[in-house]
């Protein structure tokens, strides 16, 4: 016969159990979002949980998941949106919560319309949007400062800054040594974060397209700096944005290959 001694400790120990399995559960929630601009439904949008420090972007649809709980606050970010904060509620865990963001506008050169019809070169233009990007990004830097920083997470502010010294050690003619095929590989073998679940999950990339868009990013010509830690950040930003243009470029090969299958 178990006496009252024994009893109570098997509750104690229960109580002890509940305790200590409560805050997984509460702290393994995920929210799942929609983000929105004024015309449509958003790509690309980096979505970083300033609380917890874990990072995602929206995929094709707009929509995202990301591990939150109540009161954790998201940061909303793109190049071309007004950076914006949101500080989670109950009901935002109840269904797929909806963020809309503003679009900003910066000038990266005029556009000619003529009635001149040619062919579209789909690398040609991405190099030159590139190009003039590049530009107002040096002459309007405060354009791309997002209106409000954290301390617990990146520094915009000092993000900004080291744009600012890499575009000064180009002007300065000093020789620039580019990011080839074979640092792309070894940083994707050997980093926690530059792997090939960031190409599949994140960039949305099929893995036979894998390599081919390591290749693609060697085309770009990106200082061989943006690979140390400290600019590892600006690396992450560039091919993100990289790899919409090339994900536009496969989705017109694999057209093209299934009109000529069709005609076969």
């Amino acid at each position: 016969m178990k006496t009252p001694c024994y009893n109570l400790h098997i509750k104690s120990l229960v109580k002890y159990l509940i305790l200590f399995l409560l805050p997984t559960c509460i702290f393994s929630q995920t929210i799942t979002g929609k983000v929105y601009d004024n015309e449509s439904t958003v790509k690309g949008i980096k979505v970083y949980n300033i609380s917890q420090k874990t990072l995602t972007y929206t995929n094709n649809e707009g929509d995202f998941a990301i591990s939150a709980v109540i009161n954790d606050t998201l940061l909303f970010e793109s190049l071309f949106h007004h950076t914006k904060m949101v500080k989670l509620k109950q009901t935002d865990f109840e269904d797929v919560a909806v963020f809309e963001l503003t679009k900003s506008v910066n000038t990266l050169g005029e556009v000619l319309i003529s009635d001149d019809v040619v062919d579209f070169n789909p690398l040609e233009y991405t190099q030159n949007a590139e190009n003039a990007l590049e530009r107002d990004m040096k002459n309007n830097m405060q354009l791309y400062i997002p209106k409000s920083s954290y301390s617990n997470g990146m520094n915009f502010v000092k993000i900004a800054q080291m744009i600012g010294k890499l575009f000064k050690k180009k002007d300065k003619g000093k020789p620039i040594e580019y990011i080839t095929h074979k640092h792309l590989d070894s940083l994707f073998k050997k980093d926690d974060l530059f792997n090939l679940k960031l190409i599949k999950e994140d960039l949305n990339i099929p893995e036979k397209y894998a390599l081919l868009f390591l290749d693609y990013c060697e085309t770009k010509n990106l200082n061989k700096d943006l690979i140390s830690e400290e600019n590892k950040v600006i690396l992450l930003d560039s091919m993100v944005n990289f790899s919409k243009d090339f994900l536009k470029i496969t989705e017109t090969f694999e057209a093209s290959k299934d009109s000529l299958s069709l005609k076969n």
